[in-house]
């Protein structure tokens, strides 16, 4: 019975797994079993433990170099949204955002047109403040335009002026600007200055204000544009053709004097606020021109507060040679580029 009972103490610590599966008793055998495992991990602990430190010295070592790896291929910030649209872009029924979505429920403008709104309301007086908004957006058309990197892209953008406040003209839509759009667009690799152009685009471009005389107002531009891009900034620069119309059909003949023939657009990004900029000038003499200041900041996951200042000619078609002088307030829905 007492060798029956023995456990692996007696076979001493060259106990083998052979030798315990001896062991007639099972709850010796099973202690044998138990005292050999534990024997086994203790003689494998070093070796796990230079292992370990291994793994995090390299590791350690990834951390180190990541950064410098990360900065050299992080993509400028207006390319880094185009490409994260591209994954999209080319799937049926995907809108993108194209221009700036934005609401701006408090506007002031301290230079109104009250021209253009006695035609239309003659017998009310034309407010100072109005609600502005704007809707943008655009779908691949058609990728890799016989087989080259030229996509071919439609757009559309709705800009609204509305006399939200003006109740004793039961509150209209003083302005809306309809622009569809056609753009032909390819990815470029080109330094000038210190920045990257990343993109150069050309597209067939209609505005109009969708009324009739004497307050209809449209034109149609060709317009070529290149993306400029350093780190957290970027540069538009646009330059257009108006297409000629018939002297009978123009409605607006010396527009170009007031919107002149391209403008420079940029915005900066600084941690979670951005600041951008449009400027254009006629280049005439008289120097007729137009600025508009965009800022916006967080205020939820979904949207950004949105602040635009603007001044010059050119903010509305209604309003193309007239001087406007307008701040608004409101939110941003998506950026522009």
């Amino acid at each position: 019975a007492a060798s029956l009972m023995c456990s692996r103490a007696t076979y001493g610590d060259n106990a083998s797994i052979v030798e315990c599966a001896d062991i007639l008793d099972d709850s010796s055998r099973l202690r044998c079993y138990d005292e050999l495992a534990a024997d086994i991990s203790a003689a494998a602990e070093p070796a796990r433990s230079q292992q370990n430190g291994i793994a995090i010295n390299l590791s350690a070592a990834r951390q180190d170099r990541a950064p410098a790896q990360v900065e050299d291929a992080r993509p400028d910030f207006i390319s880094e949204r185009v490409q994260t649209q591209s994954k999209v872009a080319d799937s049926r029924f995907v809108i993108i955002p194209y221009h700036r979505n934005y609401l701006l429920p408090l506007t002031y403008n301290s230079n109104i047109n009250e021209e253009a709104w006695n035609i239309a309301y003659p017998d009310t007086g034309m407010d100072k403040a109005e609600v502005k908004f704007q809707i943008s957006m655009k779908a691949i058309m058609w990728q890799n335009l016989f087989g080259t990197d030229i996509d071919l892209w439609g757009a559309y953008t709705q800009t609204n002026w509305m006399q939200a406040y003006n109740t004793d003209a039961s509150s209209p839509f003083r302005e809306t600007n309809y622009e569809p759009e056609a753009i032909l667009s390819m990815p470029n690799d080109w330094y000038f200055l210190g920045l990257h152009n990343t993109r150069l685009d050309l597209s067939f471009n209609h505005q109009s204000n969708g009324t009739s005389e004497p307050l209809s107002r449209s034109w149609n531009r060709i317009i070529a544009s290149a993306l400029f891009e350093r780190d957290n900034f970027a540069l538009i620069t646009s330059a257009w053709y108006r297409i000629p119309e018939r002297s009978k059909d123009d409605d607006n003949p010396d527009i170009d004097r007031f919107m002149g023939h391209g403008q420079l657009q940029g915005e900066w990004k600084w941690s979670h606020y951005t600041f951008g900029f449009t400027f254009r000038n006629n280049l005439r003499k008289n120097n007729k021109g137009a600025i508009q200041l965009d800022w916006t900041f967080p205020i939820s996951k979904r949207f950004t507060g949105y602040v635009q200042y603007f001044n010059g000619y050119g903010e509305s078609l209604i309003d193309y040679d007239e001087s406007s002088n307008r701040i608004g307030i409101g939110v941003s829905l998506t950026d522009p580029f």
